[in-house]
């Protein structure tokens, strides 16, 4: 499988919070058109109740006239609307206020919109399109005692539906504000785990580059230039493609394995052919997607701690296999007998440690790094996460 490529290097991207979140924030932000089609949706719904509930109970009352009184209730609401899109501009506009001040705001707006619209109610059905049997019989209809009855007996029950309706603007703001900061949120807690995984990704290179030079230094001081020179060429190769790669982004596991296999062959050289390397990949597993780069401190930790410590031949045999359960399995172990004062080996650490948190960080918990020493001899790194396919 071939992992080179002539294109020209991409720069990487910079660290910021996934555009789509970005625009989603200001979309919902109070105030924005979204958040506008909301209270608009929740004011058809909210003056359609009160026309569907009045014709409702003139229908099961079977009052005279149901048609042309579902006219006016229509005209009515209109009105009733209008009150209702007018206190919400002002409580949005109040949004910076404490909500003690913007729930007696809504309070006092209240009781003007109640008179208006019981006044409104009694004049469309009373005095200036009344229905046979609904018109005044007094001298000056306009003023009359049959009038102020209607309008107060209105008023006190319209006042309290229009409180009702400012408090639901209110909670409705409050709704779209915090699930704004929560997106916020999440955008900053997904840039802190892009800009982990970025530097946890960068740490790879330093660690190989070393590892590798030390190689190098090996084969030109045992004066084996031919091996030194394409030492030098595996470690441009390299370098061009970890530095021009998307640390974001994921790679192949057959590349991936392509790419560690030549530089085992490389170390096997090194080594004066004390070096075996066993490969078992099924073909499921090749296909799958990894993080960039996953396999590589594992692989250096065989040469260092498992090869370089040890006297004898080492093998080190890579398995990948598709589980049944939708994961994959990877398997790194080697057959090395470290001296008996090796102890925990000191710097094994850093990339099982780098490995683990990348795999933590990138399937969000769903994946595992356990990694031990093998009976009798020997130490086995295994890896289980999600089987991603391209």
């Amino acid at each position: 499988m071939e992992i080179w490529s002539d294109q020209p290097e991409q720069p990487l991207p910079a660290c910021a919070m996934p555009e789509h979140i970005v625009e989603s924030d200001v979309a919902h932000e109070p105030g924005s058109p979204v958040h506008w089609r909301s209270v608009a949706g929740a004011l058809a719904l909210f003056w359609l109740a009160f026309i569907g509930m009045y014709t409702l109970r003139a229908a099961l009352l079977d009052v005279d006239y149901q048609f042309e009184s579902f006219v006016r209730r229509s005209a009515v609401a209109i009105v009733g609307m209008t009150l209702s899109w007018l206190m919400y501009r002002v409580l949005d506009r109040a949004k910076l206020a404490s909500l003690r001040k913007q729930i007696l705001l809504t309070a006092i707006m209240s009781l003007p919109a109640g008179i208006i619209f019981a006044s409104a109610n009694v004049f469309v059905f009373y005095v200036f399109a009344p229905i046979p049997g609904a018109s005044c019989e007094t001298e000056f209809p306009c003023f009359s005692r049959q009038i102020i009855v209607a309008i107060s007996d209105l008023l006190i029950s319209w006042t309290f539906v229009f409180i009702a309706w400012g408090m639901l603007c209110l909670s409705m703001a409050s709704a779209h504000a915090t699930r704004a900061a929560d997106r916020r949120a999440s955008a900053h807690r997904d840039a802190a785990r892009l800009s982990e995984i970025r530097a946890l990704r960068y740490q790879i290179n330093p660690h190989f580059l070393f590892n590798v030079l030390n190689s190098l230094m090996a084969l030109v001081g045992r004066g084996d230039m031919r091996e030194a020179e394409a030492l030098i060429a595996q470690i441009g190769r390299f370098m061009r493609y970890s530095l021009g790669a998307d640390p974001l982004a994921d790679a192949v596991l057959g590349d991936e394995i392509d790419m560690q296999m030549s530089y085992l062959e490389l170390e096997r050289r090194r080594f004066l052919h004390r070096l075996t390397v066993q490969l078992d990949v099924t073909e499921a597993a090749a296909a799958a997607l990894v993080p960039s780069l996953l396999l590589q401190p594992l692989v250096e930790n065989a040469i260092k701690h498992g090869l370089g410590r040890s006297t004898e031949p080492v093998t080190i045999r890579i398995q990948a296999v598709d589980l049944p359960n939708g994961r994959l399995q990877i398997v790194i172990e080697d057959d090395a007998l470290a001296p008996a004062d090796d102890g925990a080996a000191s710097g094994l650490g850093i990339g099982l440690s780098n490995v683990a948190e990348r795999l933590a960080l990138h399937f969000n918990g769903t994946a595992s790094c356990t990694a031990g020493p093998m009976a009798p001899r020997g130490f086995r790194v295994e890896l289980s996460l999600p089987l991603v396919r391209r």
